[in-house]
């Protein structure tokens, strides 16, 4: 790192992370979950539009696949519902591998961490296990903001809870909802290209390929 970028990341105090597609592996059992949902009242639910606006909590997706279709709140919760439950018998949720150790070694490194997802909070308890979030020292879900990503107050909120400014914490993302959200709240934000090419994370300050890449990034001596 040289120049501006050093500069930043040397008042970096905390990192805060997206959880879908960046630490773990649910985009395809989400995907699914979302197509079962929808195919139950004979509705198309594409693979990559979905993909580039991961971020959104359940109610935003619903709506901006039905579109027109929308007529009425108990059409949406239900759809929402029928995926919840395909996810919940269906997942095979993992952390991607490297995950473990890297935010192990951010904690070494003496920085904050936080979750920053537009899962609800059922899900995402219901997903992680093992006291894995117990390594971050605040969890943002999608339930818990009135507004979800792009919108920045799910990072503004979560930099609120750790005590710090928006301009001392770095947000690692992995799709342009939410690369507009840290952006919008005034954060660093790096992007990982686990679920997105790198042409689609173009707003981002920097891409990865790895987790590997990220613990050079973030710890000099990872």
């Amino acid at each position: 790192m040289v120049g501006r970028e050093a500069f930043i990341m040397k008042n970096i105090k905390a990192v805060l992370f997206d959880f879908d597609g960046v630490l773990g592996r649910t985009m395809e059992d989400n995907y699914r979950a979302w197509v079962h949902a929808f195919s139950t009242r004979g509705l198309p639910f594409e693979r990559e539009p979905y993909f580039l606006i991961e971020g959104f909590n359940s109610r935003r997706v619903a709506e901006h696949f039905l579109g027109d279709s929308a007529v009425d709140d108990g059409l949406i919760d239900e759809l929402i519902g029928l995926k919840e439950t395909h996810y919940a018998e269906n997942a095979t949720f993992s952390l991607y591998d490297g995950v473990e150790d890297l935010i192990r070694r951010l904690k070494a490194c003496g920085l904050k961490l936080a979750l920053v997802s537009g899962a609800s909070s059922k899900r995402l308890e219901a997903s992680v296990k093992g006291g894995f979030l117990s390594f971050f020292d605040a969890v943002i879900t999608g339930d818990r903001v009135i507004n979800c990503k792009p919108h920045p107050e799910p990072y503004l909120t979560a930099a609120k809870a750790l005590v710090c400014a928006p301009a001392e914490c770095a947000a690692v993302e992995n799709a342009p909802m939410g690369i507009k959200s840290a952006k919008g709240a005034g954060m660093y934000c790096v992007a990982i290209t686990s679920t997105l090419p790198e042409d689609a994370l173009a707003l981002a300050d920097r891409t990865f390929t790895s987790i590997t890449e990220l613990k050079s990034f973030f710890c000099d001596d990872a």
